[in-house]
């Protein structure tokens, strides 16, 4: 009986596994086609970079993508309501303004992981060329999922990071000292 139950528990794994694999393969050949700036997958439900087109949105839409998440600071691009392309798409769209490296803080990096959490599918998370995105990925990994500091950079840069590592690693830094 044990036998069986091990041999149940590995087939599942297994086919948990192979569930994740293409799930993450699937997003893979979607961000391909898209023409956001850095669009990169992480993890197998996120697809990360800068400003999606119309077009982009379209795109996403058709490959099941359920929620976008934009990190551009208030009127910083105005070529479309992204907003209304959304929504109009049948997807959900969230705003959480990131204009500059003050705008990451302990509330919003606590926003940007109840938006993670609560997400039960596909999502694109962006701002303009996908470094805020990696500054937010990195401190929501260190603050809620126990990463170190050098496994939060690495999130980061997977998902974008850049410019604002210097800002992000201070941040960490002066977690870590209280």
């Amino acid at each position: 009986m044990l036998h069986k139950i091990k041999a149940m528990a590995l087939a599942f794994s297994l086919l948990m596994l192979a569930f994740v694999a293409q799930a993450n393969e699937s997003l893979t050949v979607l961000s391909e086609q898209l023409a956001l700036k850095n669009a990169r997958v992480y993890a197998p439900s996120y697809i990360t970079g800068g400003q999606p087109s119309l077009d982009d949105l379209k795109k996403l839409a058709d490959g099941k993508v359920k929620l976008v998440v934009n990190l551009r600071g208030e009127g910083e691009f105005s070529a479309f309501n992204e907003q209304d392309a959304v929504e109009k798409l049948g997807m959900k769209y969230v705003s959480l303004p990131i204009s500059g490296a003050g705008d990451i803080t302990a509330e919003n990096i606590k926003k940007f992981h109840q938006l993670l959490a609560e997400n039960d599918g596909s999502a694109l998370v962006h701002c303009a060329s996908g470094n805020r995105v990696g500054a937010f990925f990195a401190l929501e990994a260190f603050n809620f999922q126990n990463k170190t500091a050098a496994q939060a950079l690495a999130i980061g840069k997977q998902t974008g990071l850049t410019r604002l590592e210097k800002h992000v690693t201070g941040m960490m830094q002066a977690t870590q000292d209280k």
